[in-house]
């Protein structure tokens, strides 16, 4: 009798230990999908407590399955586990990465599912059978997930086409402005192109340009191309960077169409311009024309005598012009224009649309009178007379293609991006990298640059896109070196900081170099403020990454970490570690551009805004003061983009201090994503609650019916 009992006991213990533990694994299950769904987005307050028992129990059935996955994970301590019922879900999060939770959630999947169908294991061995095909099913979930991400990843690099240099358009020109140091040249530039302000670096001193510098002009209805060189020197010993200059200045002439040497009036003919254009006779008057400027010939009355002085120099007739005042700027470029035609070294048509739009003119007014037009003869004109020949309509078209050739051409959006950091710390030598030759002049010597450099590379649209598709263009501007304001005196440098500053107004974004082996400086802090403050889109180049030794598999975490602490005016941008000297990652340079371009022009709807505005009260309202006064937000929109700019409506914009203003911006980025590149501009503006209830009825999105004020404090 008592041994029927002890068996009934025994059937009834195994049968109540089954059931329990069915019921744990489907508790376990539904306890780790919704502390998966509280991480993703917070609710109310009020439901902490419940997240943090659920988390905390798929915390340790998550650490029962470590051994099943093959991690190698070291089981917590009995003192960690009576402490991980206060753990949160946040914890959860910074222990186990995303993929490991999809696994061991697949995991618990499969253990419910043997408890269920299989009924009770007295066994070991079939449970460590069991223990192995979940640990083979979670590793071949683990590779499909992995295979999955590599064919995503080669698909975007097939449709993404290989960036390549920008093909200048053949029916733009370039003309090559070229001369010894100090006569003038930079200043010539910027009276052809109209960019007298904020143009090319003007002072009397000689070696201003150093790199060539491109300027867009129009005369005459034709758009061409200007190109600055620096002072050509044919003597090394004479001047700093003699060579660098003469081999930018060559590569100008080459790719030019047009060359003019421009002279001092007022020095005369030294033995310096003898030698230029002696090898301009020699080597390219045979493919394009060299007209000769004498410049600082302002007086009418020796300027003819100034400029007669040059004839020996043997480029034909010396014009007198004057780049302070503009004279005789008009009939310089006028025999240029000549001098390409006849020589045909732009396409065909350049030069040619005034003259046909004066001969499209003389033919409509003359097209009534008994003479003969242009290209007919005797009998032409007698048929045209009588009606039978050419009538006035070919006159009218001819006419019509005239003055639509004097039409704007439809251009390609650029993507203007400043590449700005201090002086020295490789912002030259990335632009060179980039371009794939030596755009910039590089030294070791802090200040090389002094003028912005452009440089202007292309992506051809995907294949499959529409035939009419434009490639994306992206112009590259290398900036002077900017150091610290006290340093900087009135003259040459102050004004290769303010071009510097300048590019970085009018970029889209913003490449802030560092150097990786020296750190961040308090000029680099300076400089990220500046960007955030402009509203740039910035992406952090951390250079010579190749020089930083004693490299491990933690050094590239510890250095993220260390910048995003050390320039927290820019903790949403991203960083990249790059090396010019080698090229290192500096093809992931576009990515980190297209990404922060599309990021710095995005837009959410108003009722997405005011969902993120609730979320953020629910957790941390506005701060009281003293007295009582509470800031109260009633709603929010989006009012413009580059950078996305938020208004939020209040009772009073004063009782937002700066501290709850960072924190909408970081739930704004934490519920949100795709602003990872580009700060996020908060206005707060002050409204009565009467004009709130006037013109708001309901909250954002439920269609015009509930109370007036969205958020529970403002009630």
């Amino acid at each position: 009798m008592s041994c029927r009992t002890s068996t009934c006991s025994m059937i009834i213990g195994s049968m109540i230990s089954v059931s329990t533990a069915v019921l744990l694994s489907m508790v376990t299950v539904d306890s780790f999908s919704s502390s998966s769904t509280m991480m993703m987005r917070p609710s109310h307050p009020s439901t902490t407590t419940t997240t943090t028992t659920m988390a905390s129990t798929g915390r340790r059935r998550l650490g029962n399955h470590d051994h099943r996955l093959g991690r190698g994970r070291t089981t917590t301590s009995s003192s960690s586990s009576s402490s991980s019922s206060s753990s949160s879900a946040a914890g959860i999060r910074s222990t186990v990465s995303d993929g490991e939770a999809e696994l061991l959630l697949a995991s618990d999947f499969y253990d419910e599912a043997d408890l269920l169908g299989g009924g009770m294991m007295d066994d070991e061995e079939d449970d460590d059978d069991d223990d192995g095909n979940v640990g083979v099913a979670a590793r071949e979930l683990q590779r499909q997930s992995r295979r999955q991400r590599q064919e995503q990843q080669q698909q975007k690099k097939q449709q993404q086409q290989p960036v390549r240099r920008f093909k200048r358009p053949k029916k733009v020109p370039l003309i090559a402005i070229v001369g010894r140091p100090n006569v003038g040249k930079s200043a010539l530039v910027n009276r052809l192109a109209g960019t007298q302000s904020g143009g090319a670096i003007v002072a009397n001193e000689e070696g201003i340009t150093r790199d060539r510098t491109y300027r867009n002009a129009e005369f005459l209805g034709e758009d061409f191309q200007l190109v600055d060189t620096g002072g050509l020197v044919f003597d090394d010993n004479d001047a700093l960077f003699a060579r660098e200059i003469r081999e930018q200045a060559m590569i100008a002439i080459e790719e030019s169409s047009g060359v003019i040497l421009v002279v001092d009036g007022q020095v005369g003919p030294t033995a310096m311009d003898e030698q230029l254009a002696s090898f301009l006779r020699r080597e390219v008057t045979k493919k394009m024309p060299v007209v000769l400027a004498v410049n600082k010939c302002e007086s009418d009355k020796n300027g003819a005598y100034l400029a007669s002085q040059f004839w020996k120099l043997g480029l034909g007739e010396p014009h007198a012009v004057s780049a302070l005042h503009g004279v005789g700027t008009a009939e310089l470029l006028e025999d240029v224009f000549d001098g390409i035609v006849e020589k045909g070294s732009a396409i065909k048509g350049f030069g040619t649309k005034v003259k046909e739009m004066e001969a499209a003119q003389r033919a409509l007014i003359e097209l009534d009178k008994a003479e003969p037009l242009e290209g007919e003869d005797e009998t032409d004109m007698f048929l045209r007379m009588y009606g039978v020949g050419r009538d006035g309509d070919d006159v009218v078209r001819r006419y019509e293609e005239a003055m639509s050739a004097f039409d704007d051409v439809p251009t390609m959006e650029e993507i203007n991006i400043a590449i700005v950091g201090r002086p020295n710390v490789g912002k030259s030598s990335l632009l060179n990298t980039i371009f794939g030759s030596n755009r910039a002049i590089v030294s070791d010597v802090a200040g090389t640059t002094r003028d912005s450099i452009d440089a202007v590379m292309e992506r051809p649209p995907p294949p499959g896109s529409d035939p009419d598709a434009l490639p994306t263009v992206y112009r590259f501007v290398d900036t002077a070196g900017i150091r610290r304001k006290g340093k900087v005196e009135y003259g040459t440098e102050f004004f290769m900081v303010n071009r510097a500053l300048r590019a970085m107004r009018r970029a889209d974004v913003v490449l802030l170099v560092l150097d990786a082996t020296a750190g961040v400086t308090e000029q680099d802090r300076v400089l990220a403020q500046k960007i955030s403050a402009d509203g740039r889109a910035c992406v952090i180049i951390c250079n010579k990454w190749d020089a930083v030794i004693d490299k491990d598999e933690s050094t590239y975490d510890k250095s993220v970490k260390y910048f995003r602490e050390e320039l927290p005016q820019v903790r949403w941008a991203p960083i990249l570690f790059v090396s010019a000297a080698t090229g290192q990652r500096c093809g992931k340079i576009y990515d980190a551009v297209d990404s922060a371009v599309r990021a710095h022009r995005r837009r959410i709807s108003t009722s997405v805004l005011n969902e993120v505005l609730r979320d953020a009260i629910l957790w941390q309202p506005p701060p009281a003061r003293r007295n009582g006064a509470q800031a109260k937000i009633y709603y929010g929109s989006q009012v413009s983009t580059r950078p996305p700019t938020m208004v939020v409506f209040v009772n009073d914009p004063k009782l937002v201090n700066d501290n709850y203003r960072r924190y909408l911006d970081r739930k704004m980025r934490e519920s949100l994503d795709g602003f990872e590149s580009t700060p996020i501009r908060w206005m707060f503006r002050g409204r009565r609650v009467r004009d709130v209830t006037r013109n708001m009825n309901g909250a954002p999105g439920d269609g015009g019916s509930g109370t007036s004020f969205p958020f529970p404090h403002s009630g």
